[in-house]
């Protein structure tokens, strides 16, 4: 049994003379060597970044898959989200719950499925949080191309129905239609 792991070779230390990435310029580099592993079936998916995290999309941008960069538990997780609502998210973890032994055979034992509330929940793994440099955005888009390839047709295959991500996307109260306004 073999599974990719980027992270199994040892990971460089903090160095005074290698120059870091800035968490703008990590995840731009993460989504360039992401689209360069995945299937050309693949590559057409939606991200967006802040200040820690990076979420990609297809279909459904309340079901994405993320790298956040945690630097208060110094980890990285990497993994997909079910945050489209209670009754989605309860179907997309009893389904994943039905394939975790071959998830894991295939992307290894760190990979976990948890419920963290009634509209939240994740199939995800952590690895330590180090200096953001190419070497690490390499690995980093290494795990979630090997995630995405295997995870995104259980997703489709789930057919699970949009929930929160299929209400109006029209601005509420009167606040929002200002703004919109002033754009």
């Amino acid at each position: 049994m073999t599974w990719p792991s980027a992270f199994d070779s040892p990971i460089p230390t903090r160095s005074k003379t290698a120059r870091g990435l800035t968490r703008r310029d990590f995840f731009g580099a993460v989504v360039a060597r992401l689209r360069a592993r995945l299937p050309e079936s693949l590559v057409d998916f939606q991200h967006r970044a802040n200040s820690s995290l990076l979420k990609l999309s297809y279909a459904n941008e309340r079901v994405h898959y993320e790298v956040w960069t945690d630097g208060t538990r110094e980890q990285i997780e990497i993994g997909l989200h079910f945050e489209d609502g209670p009754v989605s998210t309860a179907a997309y973890l009893a389904f994943f719950d039905h394939h975790i032994v071959e998830l894991k055979h295939d992307l290894g034992p760190q990979l976990e499925l948890e419920r963290w509330t009634s509209t939240w929940g994740h199939l995800y793994e952590l690895h330590p949080l180090v200096r953001l440099d190419d070497m690490l955005a390499e690995r980093v888009a290494e795990r979630l191309a090997a995630i995405i390839t295997a995870a995104q047709p259980l997703v489709d295959a789930a057919g699970v129905p949009a929930e929160r991500s299929a209400m109006a996307a029209e601005p509420r109260g009167p606040w929002r239609a200002w703004r919109k306004g002033r754009r």
